[in-house]
């Protein structure tokens, strides 16, 4: 508690500015910038007075790493642009080459700015993490683990104005919420480059419109995706700014000349149009020739229009509201595990154990224990079967549908057995924290009709187009493979939305009519290395959010019994610690396969023909051939071929599901009952040293020791009561 750790993760859309955001924070150019997309790699930030550079080793770099002490901005920024443009050249080459790890220790502005709002001794650091190219990488997925108890801030691109990649924006957010993990509400979501709007006649008018649209839809996609996280998605702050603006506004009051000069310079062709025209008229036509008191108004007009005080208010209690529930109840829960429950447990049952220590109460107390063993045993026992009991039913549902399948959807019974659940006490308490328990199929199903339809779509226009998120998450290669396929099948004349049936008689037609089902069959093959990937990502970001149901729902059972227990029991101060207890194992994979192609049958066809000999009579000739031919499925038709071949593989993954929930749930009652046996097993091995040690002035002992219990009993309340407290809203206070 004396030195916690504020964590602030930027992550955001693409060219969204999120690089810009996080120069800004720091007060000074150090992340590159670029029109295209930059940002490759992960760069933490740590306050530091002095400033040190250090590029990590990583696998089959090609860039030079090591530390650099003393070093200036300019010289960061160099190096961090020299390293990523080298990564992003031969990433395409080399998809396996690991993503670029920057550490940075640098005296930013944001501790100076918000260090009176922080407590004493508090440690500050930034993530700037890499985008949705990287996700799949799996040391980008160690850095994002740090991003547990981060605060957030992602970044939307608000110039975006065609339909199609305003949808794949707001499908980026949803993936950026998701690969950040934990609940949107510690996120606060920025629109930035807002100032595109003032180049509007009624720009006000426009920016408002846009901001409504745009928090609504990005509310509505989260609500859709996030369903746990409703009532938090329903509070959720999205504030304006204009990153680029703001940082020149800062830069321009430098006490270092170059460095406001370059900033003047660039606000004069950057930022031009948003610098009030009385105070441009008044401006030297050369930026270096800028008066202070040119540069302060300059600086003044864009500050208040890129809403930067907006912002840094919002920030500023973004942080006060919740880094104190991030920080503290981790701490106070190490605290309990390594010391606290021990100390309760040492202070309950020594004094019960002394104070029953005499032959008389001893014997009762012997049987006591006796019969609190029963009693535990059976309370557990009848705990775990009712948690087991929907997952048991709908375990033996998926096993009936395998033996004889029926027409019943097995996702929607799942659904009611877990709203079941849900509706039934204790669990009633964590409302609607368990959809993702039943909610993954409805991604898996979402993120592979996304798919098929990029794929449909670039078929039916003859276009190839694969700019969509989830194509982010697959090697380059295969991506790659599939581009080119898709291609190939185009040039084919693979174009009909409603199929066509072809007759190809002569050999020229039978070879594309055989090419064109060899490139079909092909596309199952690519089209299936693709969708594992997909489904392999977003298996994994659906696994991390039944993590944290199947955490709520086990934090909520051991709070059940760790109160039941001690009533049966209350002085023995068992205790079912959740960060001990809790730690839901084993990953999930799901790997449907997908087939495509046609039959192609030869048929017979005759033609005829006159020759000279019918014109002096004779015969006219007839002749045999044999065409082939195909009725070529339509995109729609193969859209919705491919979605019925993931429907059948449901009933398998939802077994997986079932059978990873059940070892779950017994993984967590052996824990228990092996904790509440040591800790009976405790409790008897002080009652039998209590009666060895004690034998002679019991009455006198008890006379010391009942005053003991009081102050122990009360020790244990006080610890009972922290967790409670955790939850008050005024927290922060």
């Amino acid at each position: 508690m004396r030195h916690p750790t504020l964590i602030l993760a930027t992550t955001g859309t693409t060219s969204s500015g999120k690089s810009t955001l996080v120069n800004f924070l720091c007060g000074a150019d150090i992340v590159p910038t670029a029109v295209s997309e930059m940002s490759a790699g992960a760069v933490t930030i740590e306050y530091s007075q002095e400033k040190t550079l250090i590029i990590e080793e990583t696998p089959g770099a090609l860039w030079e790493c090591g530390k650099w002490p003393s070093i200036p901005e300019s010289e960061i920024y160099r190096l961090l642009e020299q390293v990523m443009l080298a990564y992003i050249d031969n990433k395409k080459d080399n998809p396996s080459l690991a993503y670029p790890k920057f550490l940075i220790y640098y005296p930013f502005r944001l501790l100076k700015e918000y260090e009176r709002n922080l407590p004493r001794g508090v440690r500050v650091k930034m993530l700037d993490l890499p985008g949705l190219s990287y996700v799949g990488d799996e040391s980008n997925m160690e850095v994002i683990k740090q991003c547990r108890e981060a605060l957030c801030l992602v970044t939307y691109n608000s110039q975006e104005t065609d339909p199609q990649k305003i949808k794949s924006l707001l499908l980026q957010v949803v993936e950026e919420v998701k690969g950040l993990g934990g609940s949107p509400k510690r996120m606060l979501f920025i629109l930035n480059k807002i100032d595109v709007f003032r180049n509007d006649r009624n720009w006000t008018e426009s920016e408002k419109r846009f901001v409504e649209k745009t928090t609504n839809s990005i509310k509505n996609e989260l609500t859709e995706q996030l369903g746990e996280y409703k009532k938090d998605i329903e509070e959720l702050k999205i504030i304006k700014l204009s990153t680029l603006p703001a940082l020149l506004a800062l830069q321009i009051q430098s006490s270092n000349r170059n460095d406001s000069n370059i900033a003047c310079r660039d606000a004069d062709l950057k930022c031009g149009q948003l610098i009030e025209e009385n105070i441009l008229e008044d401006l030297p036509r050369k930026a270096e020739n800028w008066s202070s008191q040119d540069r302060i108004r300059v600086a003044e007009d864009l500050w208040q229009k890129s809403y930067a005080e907006e912002f840094q208010q919002y920030l500023n209690q973004h942080i006060s509201q919740h880094f104190p529930k991030l920080v503290i109840p981790q701490a106070i829960e190490r605290f309990k595990v390594a010391a606290g429950n021990s100390i309760e447990q040492w202070a309950v049952q020594t004094t019960t154990a002394i104070l029953n220590s005499s032959e008389e109460n001893y014997q009762q107390e012997s049987e006591k224990i006796s019969w609190i063993k029963t009693s535990l045993e059976q309370f557990l026992e009848v705990s775990d079967a009712n948690l087991r009991k929907p997952f048991e039913e709908m375990n033996q549902k998926c096993e009936d549908y395998f033996n004889k399948p029926f027409s019943e959807d097995l996702v929607r019974i799942l659904e009611g057995a877990v709203e079941e659940l849900q509706n039934t006490p204790p669990y009633n308490e964590i409302e609607e924290k368990l959809i993702p328990l039943y909610d993954w199929r409805e991604a898996l199903g979402r993120g592979v009709d996304q798919i098929l339809e990029a794929v449909a779509e670039s078929l039916d226009n003859g276009i190839v187009n694969l700019d969509h998120p989830n194509f982010k998450k697959v090697d380059t290669i295969d991506v790659n493979l599939l581009e080119k396929n898709l291609m190939r099948l185009i040039s084919l004349g693979y174009r009909a939305k409603n199929g066509q049936i072809i007759e190809a008689k002569t050999q020229e037609e039978k070879d594309n009519l055989n090419y064109m089902n060899l490139a079909l069959e092909e596309l199952s093959l690519n089209l299936s290395k693709n969708i594992a990937q997909v489904l392999e990502n977003i298996s994994q970001q659906e696994i991390n959010r039944m993590y944290n149901a199947v955490f709520e729902l086990f934090q909520c059972h051991l709070s059940y019994l760790e109160e039941e227990a001690n009533r049966i029991a209350p002085d023995i101060a068992i205790k079912f610690p959740s960060s001990k207890l809790n730690q839901v194992t084993k990953e999930l994979r799901f790997n449907p396969q997908f087939e495509s192609g046609f039959d192609i049958t030869a048929e017979e066809y005759t033609v005829k023909y006159r020759t000279w000999r019918h014109w002096l009579g004779i015969v006219r000739k007839k002749e045999t051939h044999y065409s082939d031919n195909a009725t070529i499925p339509s995109t729609g038709e193969m859209l919705e071929d491919w979605q019925k071949q993931l429907k059948k593989s449901e009933p398998e993954m939802l077994k997986r599901v079932m059978e990873w929930l059940l070892e779950q749930i017994n993984d967590l009652k052996k824990k228990v009952n092996k904790t509440q046996g040591e800790i009976l097993d405790l409790y008897q091995d002080r009652l039998e040293k209590a009666r060895q040690e004690i034998t002679i002035d019991y009455e006198k002992q008890k006379n010391i020791w009942e005053p003991m219990q009081d102050k122990a009993h009360t020790l244990a309340t006080h610890f009972s009561q922290i967790s409670p407290f955790l939850e008050e809203e005024n927290l922060s206070d």
